[in-house]
């Protein structure tokens, strides 16, 4: 097998296998075909998914891990946590040269090492879904490996179909992950409560999108923290027993009120909830 770090064009000459078929995979599929890097083949337990996936990538499919192409060069898992290291297992006997990465932020990279000899990360930091077209120059994509030259191919097909590119370790990763919840999964999570507190008096959340959008720009422009408003950090203790009043049909949402501003405000009072 060639390797990675001879070619000319490892781009264009590579054997890239995505394991995978869920919206990592469909994105990052797609957008390396849009780049001049060609899939050869998708794998997925699901043979309907497999080649819908693969007709879009005009690649070979099976719904066997261990119908890998044996010559594979680069194998990109993109699947769930739970099923990263079982798929590695199935597949590395039959394409034990392949440089082996999964897309995971929480993930070790080492969770592959028993499984192939080159294994890394190609983590895109960014939430996908099927209906949002990914702005690719705005996604930043951490890279890991062992090997310093297939650091530098991940690097390189990042750049490629991106522009953010980081090489971040392990344990950095697992703090970035963590990090992401929070700002992401956490945050949506306060949005969706507010969209429904607004529903209940049958009140648009569009109300709200101007005051998002400043926040958002405001933790942007400076540190979060020092562009904290609102009535914990202000210890505005009769601001917030009103809110906690209003909250009380909902007693997870008002848990979530009350430890969210002590946390704000560790100086707070207790308050009978």
């Amino acid at each position: 097998m060639t390797t990675l770090k001879n070619k000319f064009n490892p781009f264009m000459s590579s054997k890239i296998v995505i394991a995978g078929s869920g919206r990592i995979a469909w994105h990052l599929g797609k957008r390396m075909k849009a780049k001049g890097m060609p899939v050869a083949q998708v794998l997925s337990r699901t043979a309907e998914n497999a080649r819908a996936l693969a007709d879009a990538l005009q690649a070979g499919w099976t719904d066997d891990w261990t119908g890998i192409i044996p010559d594979a060069d680069w194998l990109l898992i993109a699947v769930r946590d739970d099923a990263i290291a079982e798929i590695a297992a199935l597949v590395a006997p039959h394409a034990p040269d392949a440089l082996c990465t999964h897309t995971s932020g929480s993930t070790p990279g080492k969770a592959l090492a028993p499984y192939f000899r080159r294994y890394g990360v190609f983590y895109p930091l960014q939430s996908f879904s099927m209906e949002r077209t990914p702005v690719w120059s705005k996604i930043p994509f951490c890279v890991d490996a062992q090997r310093d030259e297939d650091v530098l191919f991940l690097k390189r097909v990042a750049k490629t179909i991106g522009n953010l590119v980081y090489r971040v370790d392990d344990e950095q990763r697992a703090a970035l992950h963590v990090a992401a919840v929070f700002a992401n999964n956490f945050a949506n999570h306060c949005f969706s409560i507010a969209e429904k507190i607004l529903e209940e008096k049958e009140l648009p959340f569009e109300l709200l999108h101007p005051l998002m959008e400043e926040t958002l720009a405001k933790a942007l422009h400076d540190s979060p923290a020092r562009m904290q408003t609102g009535p914990a950090v202000r210890g505005d203790l009769d601001t917030i027993r009103r809110h906690l009043q209003l909250l009380k049909k909902h007693p997870e949402w008002r848990n979530i009120y009350y430890e969210l501003s002590k946390n704000i405000n560790p100086f707070l009072p207790k308050l009978k909830l």
